[in-house]
């Protein structure tokens, strides 16, 4: 295709962007960030090579980035956001056709399950300038100040000094901007977390998804971040629920060879073998196949000073100073 005809294509689809006609929210709510987060989401997939082709569907990767893209608008809009609302209804806008699990047309969000991406609009997405403009334009468009600021944050993007958008939030102090910088951090850190460590805990090794694309892991801090407020990725593990919590609290952590230290003398435990911490203890953390990724030993000792994990037996387990 001839650049003149790229550039008018490019045109055409950011004009479709500026018309989402998103619903309005009650009680000055604003506009709803549904359809404009998902889109993002698929730039932000296209800029990684994320995005192998026209067909899409929920996947455990394309959810963790809505759901985290969403935790950035909580404030405003309160009520949890659904990802099969514009994975449906963004079809008004010609932007994919919805279709079901059995590849047939989808009726409604309950049975949506993948789309096939306009020709047009999978075409453009491949094109870093129309990617760029994007994000600046939707971002612009359809969220505050505040949230602008965490949104451009979590996806590394450079705005230019004489935009709309910072002089717009110009009047924003110190305290708010850089509360929304963190904001912003946190989704990033929580999207590059899970998804490098493939959706698998790193204690047990369970990697469990919903057919709906939600996972069992999260990103957890290993220092905490209300002590460091660190989100290097060498700070982060994805761990599965029972195992975030019990990191959290304390009751095991890893040592200097690598291995897990657990503390058996502040809990008591009763249950299937497969559900205790204790069997963890001397065991090294468990990665998927093709994770590079590794947590930083510096994370872990002070995950260990926080926590007063002092020594250990030859079992491995664990004794633990008062604080």
């Amino acid at each position: 295709m001839d650049p003149q005809s790229t550039q008018e294509i490019i045109r055409k689809w950011l004009g479709k962007l500026t018309k989402l006609n998103p619903a309005t929210g009650r009680n000055g709510a604003g506009k709803a960030p549904h359809k404009p987060l998902l889109l993002l989401c698929l730039i932000e997939m296209a800029d990684e090579g994320d995005l192998a082709g026209r067909t899409i569907t929920r996947t455990a990767g394309l959810v963790l980035r809505f759901k985290s893209f969403s935790a950035i608008v909580s404030d405003r809009w309160p009520s949890r956001l659904d990802i099969r609302y514009p994975f449906y209804h963004l079809k008004t806008q010609a932007f994919w056709e919805p279709f079901t699990v059995e590849m047939e047309s989808a009726s409604s969000p309950d049975n949506c399950f993948a789309c096939e991406l306009n020709a047009e609009f999978f075409e453009v997405l491949q094109d870093a300038n129309f990617r760029t403009k994007a994000k600046l334009l939707i971002i612009s468009r359809y969220f505050e100040p505040r949230e602008r600021i965490a949104l451009f944050e979590s996806m590394g993007v450079a705005v230019p000094d004489k935009s709309l958008f910072l002089r717009e939030v110009s009047g924003l102090n110190h305290d708010a901007e850089e509360a929304a910088r963190k904001k912003g951090r946190s989704a990033r850190f929580a999207v590059q977390i899970v998804s490098q460590y493939k959706f698998t805990c790193a204690l047990t090794g369970l990697c469990c998804m919903t057919t709906d694309g939600a996972t069992i892991v999260d990103a957890a801090h290993i220092e905490p971040w209300a002590v460091s407020q660190n989100d290097d990725l060498g700070n982060g593990i994805a761990l599965s629920k029972n195992a975030h919590w019990a990191f959290d609290e304390g009751l095991w952590s890893v040592d200097d060879s690598g291995r897990i230290l657990v503390t058996s003398t502040r809990f008591v435990e009763v249950g299937g073998e497969q559900l205790k911490l204790q069997p963890y203890s001397g065991r090294f953390l468990q990665f998927a196949n093709g994770v590079s990724l590794r947590p930083s030993p510096q994370s872990f000792i002070q995950h260990r000073v926080f926590h007063s994990i002092c020594s250990t037996t030859e079992s491995g387990s664990t004794t633990r100073r008062n604080r």
